[in-house]
């Protein structure tokens, strides 16, 4: 009897799980249709995912489940969730359950169920889930969802919306599905997350917000008098009656709203509610106070210290006020808009806000708000300071509130200043430098020292002076520079070791390490020539008749000036330092370069010889010159035997002229570089060719042997270019009394025949004193004077 009870009591909780199973299997949607699933039609006429295709097709309806997880980890099953599957073919024997897809009936009845299948298990405020719902259910009225929408179905005549098209407007989106076994298809959502809002007052209404899904949306942000959700006969949209569209899955917004309208129009006591789009919604409640009838900030006085502090002083005019409720609780914000001119330019504002507010603001009080500090920077020169201050910045977000709306127009105050930066008020100057002497020869030493002066009101300490030979240092010092006076330096011994052309320069302060207010006349420049000893002839057979020099200096220019970069900088109210950069050209402070520059000079020489026994002489016509040539009668023909030149050939005891040509050229100083402030200066100086004394004839009788030297003179042209020279004028007395003023040269009576040696040689001109030339003559003796019988007729 036991066992039959026992075996009743199971049977019965057998059949009671069997009915709730039933209960659970039966398709969401046959309380709409009437069908189970196992179902089957023949004319499902819509858009197919898997086949990617609109088509016609039999049918089957087949059960899944449908899982949904929420953003915070839960999840819900739904296991009468309606699929139904197709024929990848028409004419396939089997349904594909490939190729299913989730249908919803296409009613608001229909949209229900699903809503509340969806939503089980979820913890909202009912009045909020309602208007959630009524949200949700309302699009099966939507009339997009027709024939050619591809979530919109006709199966076998009752309409139907695709479910992973249609949740999405629940902040639902599809995610994936799952085969667990023939039987068990399942499919996965993901929900996002409900709407956060968060709402505070301090003298505006500040909404900050995030609204989250997976679709294209209007977010609503409205007021409504408190308690009156979810009647929404009576609002007002705080967003300038604008929706906001977005499509992103998180939009973080915020507002800021004044309080007067919405008092008037709602009360004080209102709810501030965020719909998200899909009908979720978020709901504060908040107390907003009532506007004082006058509140006005009013700035009357701006000023700049000689530290470069800004500070704004202002009046508040109006009713008594809580700080909380009117203002921000960072404080009203001050504005400075700066313009800088003269030495240098910027623009720049200094915002700030100013939270020295007491709790209380009173009518008359008056506040000192510092808005920053300006520091132009260090370049000398006047710097034009115009600002533009505002309290409490009318276009700032976070302004306090002013009433009525005019009282913002007198928020603005102006002021202008000029600072003036000074710069380095002593001026040094190297006056001149001087080697003596200033001409030597190679390896003689001479003396450098050199001038210079501090022009100022202060003395000037341990400055460094330095000398250059051409771009090699030569010798520094430090020396103190009392303000105003000379100051010699050196001299100092200096060997000239090196033929040529020496720039001697003297730099003051040449480290940039003392004060200075023009760099431009820190360097002073000489001449000093080197020569080298003359060397003499090389021998009486010298011919080095052209003879070129070339030398190379240094000169000392200005090329440009340098390029400095300057910092303006300013610091807020909240002591955050700001700057900005520019860029100058300092006109005191010169680039000083070196540039070498090469001259050249040439000299040539043209030596010649004339004894006149070329002259035909004519016994018959005596004349006056047959003196000159009264061994011609002799001489012509037989220099013309032996191939010589008639008027290079005498007898001993006879005369001869000498003529010597020289041409000096030089290109000294026609190529001083060109720089700026008058730079580079000329060393100075002229360089000429031979002068008297520096061209001399050596006579070498026809034995070979050196009898005497004779001084040129120059008888036309001068230092330069082309002269020439000859014997001076000497009066010259013959055996037969006769006397003549001649430029000639006699051969001793005695000479043998051969060669008389004329060596020309000139020296120590040019540049460097060391340009030497010299050409050989010969002159013939053939016979004496005495085998001459000719008679000359004197006059």
């Amino acid at each position: 009897m036991k066992k039959r009870i026992l075996f009743l009591l199971l049977l019965t909780f057998v059949l009671s799980a069997v009915v709730v199973q039933a209960a659970t299997t039966d398709p969401m949607l046959k309380s709409r249709v009437g069908w189970s699933y196992g179902k089957t039609g023949d004319f499902l006429n819509g858009h197919i995912p898997a086949l990617d295709e609109t088509v016609v097709r039999p049918w089957e309806l087949f059960q899944w489940k449908a899982i949904f997880h929420q953003s915070d980890g839960t999840a819900n099953t739904i296991n009468n969730y309606d699929v139904f599957n197709v024929k990848k073919k028409i004419d396939d024997p089997n349904f594909d359950k490939e190729n299913g897809l989730g249908l919803v009936h296409k009613s608001k009845l229909g949209l229900g169920d699903l809503f509340d299948a969806v939503m089980t298990g979820q913890k909202v405020n009912a009045k909020q889930l309602s208007y959630f719902r009524e949200s949700f259910v309302s699009n099966a009225e939507d009339p997009i969802f027709k024939a050619g929408h591809p979530f919109f179905y006709t199966v076998d005549g009752a309409k139907f919306l695709r479910i992973s098209g249609i949740l999405p407007r629940m902040g639902v989106i599809f995610d994936r599905t799952e085969k667990v076994s023939e039987s068990d298809h399942r499919a996965h959502f993901n929900g996002s997350k409900w709407p956060e809002l968060k709402v505070s007052t301090d003298g505006k209404l500040n909404i900050n917000f995030t609204a989250y899904g997976y679709t294209e949306r209007n977010i609503r942000i409205i007021a409504t008098p408190k308690g009156s959700f979810p009647d929404l006969s009576l609002v007002m949209n705080l967003n300038d009656n604008k929706l906001i569209n977005t499509s992103v899955d998180a939009y973080d917004g915020s507002l800021k709203v004044g309080y007067n309208d919405i008092v008037k129009m709602l009360g004080k006591e209102v709810d501030i509610i965020l719909d998200d789009g899909y009908g979720r919604t978020a709901i504060k409640s908040v107390t907003l106070p009532e506007e004082p009838e006058k509140m006005d900030f009013v700035p009357t006085k701006l000023t700049l210290t000689e530290g470069g502090q800004l500070w704004l002083k202002f009046r508040y005019d109006g009713d008594d006020f809580n700080r909380s409720e009117f203002a921000n609780a960072r404080g009203i914000p001050n504005t400075a808009d700066v313009k800088i001119g003269g030495a240098v330019t910027a623009e720049f504002t200094m915002p700030g806000m100013f939270n020295e507010l007491p709790a209380t603001i009173k009518n008359g009080q008056e506040f000192s708000s510092l808005l920053g500090k300006i520091e132009v920077g260090d370049k000398p020169g006047k710097y034009y300071i115009k600002v533009t201050a505002l309290v409490n910045n009318p276009n700032h977000p976070d302004r306090a509130l002013e009433t009525p709306a005019k009282s913002y127009l007198n928020n603005e105050v102006n002021g202008e200043w000029v600072i003036d930066i000074a710069g380095p008020q002593n001026d040094l100057i190297a006056q001149s430098v001087t080697v003596s002497p200033s001409s030597m020869t190679e390896g003689e030493k001479g003396t450098i020292s050199a001038k210079v002066k501090n022009i100022g009101s202060t003395n000037q300490n341990n400055v460094l002076i330095r000398f250059y030979d051409n771009q090699k240092q030569i010798y520094e010092v430090r020396k103190n520079m009392p303000a105003n006076e000379v100051i010699s330096v050196g001299g100092f011994s200096w060997t000239g070791s090196q033929i040529g052309v020496h720039s001697i320069s003297v730099h003051v302060d040449p480290e940039r390490e003392v004060p200075d207010k023009d760099r431009t006349n820190n360097i002073a420049v000489t001449g000093c020539s080197v020569s080298g000893s003359s060397g003499g002839s090389s021998g009486k057979n010298c011919s080095k008749t052209n003879v070129d020099n070339n030398w190379t200096v240094t000169y000392r220019l200005i090329t440009g000036y340098h390029t400095k970069t300057g910092t303006t900088t300013w610091t807020d109210s909240a002591g955050k330092s700001h700057s900005s950069t520019y860029t100058y050209t300092d006109y005191s402070d010169p680039i000083w370069e070196s540039r070498n520059v090469g001259y050249s000079e040439s000299l040539d020489i043209i030596a010649a010889v004339n004894t006149k026994q070329g002259i035909v002489t004519d016994n018959k016509r005596p004349k006056t010159s047959d003196r000159e040539s009264r061994g011609s009668w002799a001489i012509i023909p037989w220099s013309a035997k032996n191939g010589l030149d008639p008027n290079k050939v005498t007898r001993a005891g006879y005369g001869f002229e000498i003529k010597v040509t020289t041409k000096y050229e030089t290109n000294w100083e026609k190529k001083v570089p060109v720089g700026l402030e008058g730079t580079a200066k000329p060393f100075g100086g002229k360089y000429v060719g031979p002068s008297p004394g520096e061209v001399v004839a050596k006579i070498y009788n026809s034995k070979g042997n050196f009898v005497e030297t004779l001084t040129l003179e120059r008888t036309s042209g001068g230092d330069t270019g082309t002269a020439v020279w000859e014997l001076p004028k000497k009066l010259h007395r013959f055996q037969d009394g006769q006397e003549a003023l001649e430029r000639k040269y006699y051969t001793n009576k005695d000479w043998s025949d051969g060669d008389v040696t004329v060596q020309i040689v000139v020296t120590d001109s040019g540049s460097q004193g060391n340009i030497e030339g010299c050409s050989s003559q010969k002159v013939r003796i053939y016979g004496s004077m005495y085998e001459d019988s000719q008679n000359i007729r004197i006059k």
